[in-house]
This record gives C-alpha cells, sequence and structure tokens, in this order.
C-alpha cells in the first residue's frame, strides 16, 4: 500500500502525463511533443492552402493557353473570310452588281462577234471598223475621253496607303463598270501596275503624291455604291489612314493617255476560214 507520502507523486506524475498530453497536442506545430521524461516526433500536416493555390495557378494556365488558341482562330477566320462581316444587303448589293457585271461583259462579247462578222462580211465595213477603232482606243487609253461618272480625292498625310490599297481601288472600280479610270494623271489600262516606291506609291512608273485624285467613267450610283461598302476600297483608305472624299459628276473628263508598246510575243491567230 501506497503511504500519505507517496500520493502527491502519483498525483504529480498524472498531471505531467495531462501536461504531455497538452504539450502533444500543441507541439505538431512544432515537430515533436513531450511525455513525461522525453519526446517523439510527431507527423507535420500539409498545409491545404498552398495546394489550393497551386491548383489554382494550374487552372488559371490553363484558362489563358486556351483564350490564346480561340483568339489566334478567330483572327485567321476574320482575315481568311472579308465577306463575313458584310450585311445581308450588302452581300445582295454586291452579287447584283457583279451579276451586272456578267452581263454587260457577255453582251460586248456579242457585240464584238457581230462585228466581226459584219467586217468579214463586207457590209457596212467601213463603219464597223471606225466603231471598233473607236472602242480599242478607249480600253487601250490611246485617247482622251469623258462623260458621267464619279471623282474620288484620298489625302494621306502620313503614308500610310500601299500600293495594294490602290490595286484594291482599281479593281473595285473594275468591277463596277467603270470604262476609264485616270489617277493623279496617270491613264490606268489593262496593263497598269502600283509599287511601294521609296518616297512613296509608283503607278506605271509614274510617281504619285498625296492627295491623289481618281477619275472613272461609268454608272455614277453604281460606282459609288460599289467603292462605299463595308470593307470596300474606300474603307480601305480609311483604315489606313486616310481621308477620303467622293463626288458623283455628270461629267468627267480624263485627259491622260498612254503610249501604246508593240507586243514584243503575242501575235494575233490566223482564222482558219
Amino acid at each position: 500500500m501506497a503511504t500519505d507520502e507517496e500520493k502527491p507523486a502519483a498525483d504529480g506524475g498524472t498531471a505531467a502525463d495531462g501536461a504531455a498530453a497538452d504539450a502533444g497536442t500543441g507541439g505538431a506545430e512544432a515537430g515533436t511533443a513531450t511525455t513525461g521524461g522525453g519526446s517523439r516526433p510527431i507527423a507535420r500536416t500539409p498545409k491545404d492552402g498552398r495546394g489550393q493555390s497551386l491548383r489554382a495557378r494550374i487552372l488559371i494556365a490553363l484558362m489563358c493557353v486556351l483564350l490564346g488558341i480561340a483568339i489566334v482562330a478567330q483572327v485567321r477566320q476574320t482575315q481568311g473570310d472579308e465577306f463575313s462581316s458584310l450585311r445581308q444587303d450588302d452581300l445582295v448589293r454586291l452579287l447584283d452588281e457583279v451579276t451586272q457585271r456578267n452581263e454587260q461583259l457577255t453582251a460586248e462579247g456579242e457585240e464584238l462577234r457581230a462585228q466581226r462578222s459584219s467586217l468579214q462580211s463586207g457590209s457596212n465595213a467601213r463603219q464597223f471598223a471606225e466603231d471598233y477603232l473607236t472602242l480599242q482606243s478607249i480600253l487601250a487609253g490611246t485617247v482622251p475621253v469623258e462623260g458621267p461618272g464619279v471623282v474620288v480625292e484620298v489625302d494621306d498625310p502620313d503614308g500610310e496607303v500601299s500600293a495594294q490599297t490602290m490595286v484594291h481601288m482599281l479593281e473595285e472600280l473594275r468591277n463596277a463598270g467603270a470604262e476609264a479610270v485616270e489617277v493623279s494623271g496617270v491613264r490606268l489600262t489593262a496593263t497598269a501596275s502600283f509599287t511601294d516606291g521609296p518616297d512613296g506609291i509608283i503607278a506605271n512608273g509614274e510617281p504619285l503624291t498625296s492627295p491623289y485624285e481618281w477619275r472613272a467613267i461609268g454608272n455614277p450610283q453604281t460606282l459609288s455604291v460599289a467603292l462605299d461598302i463595308p470593307g470596300g476600297a474606300l474603307a480601305g483608305f480609311r483604315n489606313a489612314g486616310a481621308t477620303v472624299d467622293l463626288v458623283e459628276r455628270d461629267l468627267v473628263q480624263i485627259t491622260a493617255v498612254v503610249q501604246v508598246v508593240e507586243p514584243e510575243y503575242a501575235v494575233p491567230v490566223e482564222d482558219e476560214n
């Protein structure tokens, strides 16, 4: 049996054990716990905050990659289809213009074939020859011409308009049925060309200076509508930082002419008939 003197010691041992238990519970942060006279290592529990932060960073990185891929795909799709942003009314109008131009070309082809047949048959040979010469002179740009059309002034103070933009303008005029075109005193025919020179744009070997003045003879309303559609020629000038002024006129005079160079390689095919 334990004496009364030994009881406090037993009680002290119990208190020590309780204190050790409390120290063990609070010592998880320190890594050891004390029980009685010794100590033992305690497993450190990983913090949930660091794991969640790592997962969040990975998720954000994946979202950025996917967003970048989507942006690149959208840009490529927009650049590859210049008509995707046009409204239905604009597309219908553009289709009507192309159809009308095809009909005009078909009619011109039939007229030329009729003229050829008349020349071969000898009936009204002189008149047909004169009309044919006049037509070819206009198309070749060897004679001054006048008629209804449009005048477009393009002011490019910063020199950002490129040769490609000028080519786009010429193509739009031709597609809209322009019969004669001139830009800043240079006649533009089937052999016209634009290049980017060190001091600006060069047309048919002639340097051009801003503002550029375009003159085109044809149906004024058809020409103006074709040029001013969204994504059209005038929009290209404006996107380059230039200002554009288009005026429809009942009389447009084109005085510039070109010198016809004799073909070096092409020769006419002899008629087998």
